[in-house]
């Protein structure tokens, strides 16, 4: 984090609202001898302008004016996001604990009792302001990290790109959607000369970490040579990704081959199930070999296969779809997925498109935990 300006008065400028003159000019002269910048307004109509127009670190509002009072005033500023954090201090002669509590209950962080106090009241200004510019420090950073995010957004896009195509009259589909702007799914299918490649990967955790591991996983994955079986290629990846994965992530995955007879071939390390869709059912896949880690446990990876017939249709996904959540705290779980892909398939059109709608659907008003990637294969 970059250095906070330095605290001193003059950096700060307080807008001082009282609609008597006299009180406006004693505040005006008492900030003013303690370094501070002071700008006054005798109603809320001016003090609004001066806000327009000015930056302001703090309010002195006084609650008895005319025709706005103080606290309408501030409950109206709390309203526009741009105030919410602006520090207002009320001046008021109220009872101090009835004055505590009305000008927490208007919106307000602190009063100052008239006839008031200067020691006291320049001690919570200079304690407001330097709160605040803790605050627009944290601001200033979350500003720039979403900028350097997005920016990571539009590499990840290049790296994972959705793809839609035909292969040897197979049409192939991938959807992408993080829960950050960046996330750690990956998703890709592409073709050579004799298959089609599957591979749908989810590495633990979210955000930055997250995407970088998965730029690692598909670095590996296309550094891998054309001429590797499919147990080859799980084998190198498991190999090389267990040496750079920290001890607390794990990466799931399903690597897939099609033939041009239609054979699918597959390795499935920790991932849901592949679902399969024909004549009318789905099924889950079954076979499951161990996720990557960042131990090497010599583990054994089983390849499955299964034969698909025109028709048929094949669909994988990763578990931020199966444990997205309603407002209810009920998961979708694998048998969910697997009946909302039944219903999309039945339903006709952008399958993807459909199981996603149905997702979000599904949770309503409560926004996905993770990230979510999927693929479609239709024979």
């Amino acid at each position: 984090m970059t250095r906070l300006r330095e605290n001193t008065s003059a950096n700060h400028t307080i807008l001082i609202v009282d609609d008597v003159p006299e009180n406006v000019e004693l505040l005006k002269y008492l900030l003013t001898s303690e370094g501070f910048k002071a700008l006054c307004a005798y109603s809320a109509e001016e003090a609004r302008l001066i806000l327009v127009n000015t930056s302001v670190d703090a309010l002195l509002l006084d609650v008895n004016m005319p025709e706005q009072d103080g606290f309408s005033f501030c409950r109206e500023l709390r309203t526009i996001e741009k105030y919410k954090l602006l520090p207002i201090l009320f001046i008021t002669s109220l009872d101090r604990d009835i004055g505590f509590e009305e000008a927490m209950k208007n919106g307000g962080d602190d009063f100052i009792n008239k006839p008031f106090n200067k020691r006291e009241l320049v001690a919570k200004i200079r304690s407001v302001v330097r709160i605040k510019d803790l605050q627009d420090e944290l601001l200033r950073e979350k500003a720039k990290y979403e900028r350097e995010l997005l920016t990571a957004r539009k590499v990840q896009e290049q790296l994972i790109p959705e793809k839609q195509f035909i292969w040897n009259g197979v049409k192939a589909q991938t959807l992408f959607h993080p829960f950050f702007q960046i996330g750690g799914d990956f998703v890709d299918c592409w073709a050579d000369a004799k298959k089609l490649h599957i591979v749908i990967a989810d590495c633990s955790g979210h955000g930055p970490s997250a995407a970088l591991i998965g730029a690692m996983f598909k670095m590996q994955l296309f550094n891998l040579s054309p001429m590797m079986s499919l147990k080859e290629r799980v084998d190198h990846l498991r190999q090389n990704m267990e040496i750079v994965l920290p001890e607390d992530y794990s990466i799931t995955f399903c690597y897939a081959f099609l033939d041009q007879d239609l054979v699918l071939t597959y390795i499935n390390g920790g991932h849901p199930a592949p679902l399969l869709y024909s004549e009318g059912k789905t099924i889950a896949l079954s076979g499951m070999s161990p996720m990557i880690m960042g131990i090497n446990l010599n583990a054994k990876d089983e390849v499955q296969t299964v034969r698909l017939s025109p028709g048929s249709k094949i669909f994988m996904y990763t578990d931020g779809a199966s444990e997205a959540m309603n407002e209810s705290s009920h998961f979708i779980t694998e048998d969910g997925m697997k009946n909302i892909f039944n219903e999309a398939v039945e339903e006709g059109g952008d399958i993807l498109g459909i199981v996603q709608e149905k997702i979000l659907k599904f949770c309503g008003n409560h926004t996905p935990g993770d990230d979510m990637a999927m693929v479609c294969i239709q024979i």
